[in-house]
């Protein structure tokens, strides 16, 4: 997207806003559920934890009125292919509708066609900012991540190719549009770099391999299996798919492990290691992972500072999540990129 002026609905953080009182009637008629309704935060989605009354719990989510229905449908796909070769991994599954669909279309009240499905709910606990996992907490994410990749190695969907915002490979950091921000910390932070991810990064991306690949594997979307404990449990949220380099999927949870971490050459080369146990990495990808982290948190930044100053509806969180991500870009900014890059490339 090389447009100089970009609106939110560019990147459709436009999540609708149906009435718990017809999301309720929606339920009970597509999928025979009732049970009271949550919100989830949701960048284009409308999300509601369900939980009945004997205490299941499923994931209800209402498509934004821009996204495109085959990009949903990738999504279902997605989740399913993995199903099909890993049965045990802990991931949500898309459940059918009463008719044996994977989605239904509900009406908004002007009359407009959204799509809702329903999600199992993974019963595990999100990572969060304050938790700093052990080294072999981070291998098995790894592994899971490889494990994920495995499984969509061959798979392909027509809509495979479509615009995502948070995926680093289409070179949104590099858009004039996104190049201010509210705070300065743009300026001063991602702006100098803008010119060797054009110039160096971007251009060697063209030429890894790819696939579909989970793409999110943040804190927040990260499981463990309950709070106080060390122990990996699982990856939700796929919402974010796309069809990008493989090593491109690394560089997501590594944001933070590398950020935090008292030694962030042991805990990047922790995942690195876990994933190459499942699905080995090749040394061309190994050289280019440190720009990715640093090229995830760069767009990170400006994708948040955009939201604030369109008044997303996450307004709050977004409020809050920032002053963690200018430190994270800071201490990222920090590292010795060779130094890491040979832990990288020690792990294999």
């Amino acid at each position: 997207m090389n447009k100089t002026s970009i609106t939110a609905e560019d990147f459709r953080f436009n999540p609708p806003s149906f009435s718990m009182r017809q999301l309720q009637e929606e339920m009970n008629t597509i999928y025979g559920l009732s049970g009271s309704l949550t919100p989830l935060a949701g960048e284009r989605d409308q999300n509601h934890l369900v939980v009945t009354k004997d205490q299941q719990k499923f994931v209800l989510k209402v498509a934004g009125l821009d996204e495109d229905p085959s990009v949903v449908d990738y999504q279902i796909k997605t989740l399913q292919q993995i199903a099909r070769k890993y049965p045990q991994m802990n991931i949500p599954h898309n459940l059918k509708t009463l008719s044996g669909e994977d989605y239904a279309i509900i009406k908004s009240p002007s009359g407009q066609g959204h799509m809702i499905r329903l999600l199992s709910f993974l019963d595990g606990v999100p990572f969060g900012e304050g938790y700093r996992p052990s080294l072999k907490t981070i291998y098995d994410v790894g592994r899971f991540q490889g494990q994920m990749c495995l499984a969509l190695k061959d798979f392909t969907h027509p809509s495979e190719g479509y615009f995502m915002p948070w995926d680093i490979s289409q070179g949104l950091v590099t858009n004039p549009a996104l190049h201010v921000s509210k705070s300065g910390e743009v300026e001063r932070l991602v702006v100098p770099l803008v010119d060797h991810f054009k110039h160096n990064v971007l251009p060697k991306m063209k030429t890894l391999r790819k696939q579909t690949i989970h793409n999110d594997a943040h804190e927040g979307n990260m499981l463990k299996t309950a709070a106080g404990e060390d122990e990996f449990f699982g990856i939700i949220d796929f919402g974010d798919i796309v069809y990008a380099p493989v090593i491109q999927e690394l560089s997501i949870p590594l944001t933070r492990f590398v950020s935090i971490s008292d030694d962030p050459f042991a805990s990047g080369a922790a995942l690195v290691s876990g994933f190459n146990s499942v699905y080995p990495l090749l040394p061309e990808e190994l050289d280019i992972l440190y720009d990715l982290i640093l090229l995830r948190v760069c767009l990170t930044l400006q994708l948040l500072d955009f939201r604030i100053r369109n008044n997303d509806a996450n307004m709050q969180d977004i409020v809050e999540q920032y002053p963690s991500v200018v430190t994270m870009l800071k201490n990222i900014i920090s590292l010795d990129p060779r130094a890491i890059t040979q832990a990288f490339h020690s792990a294999l």
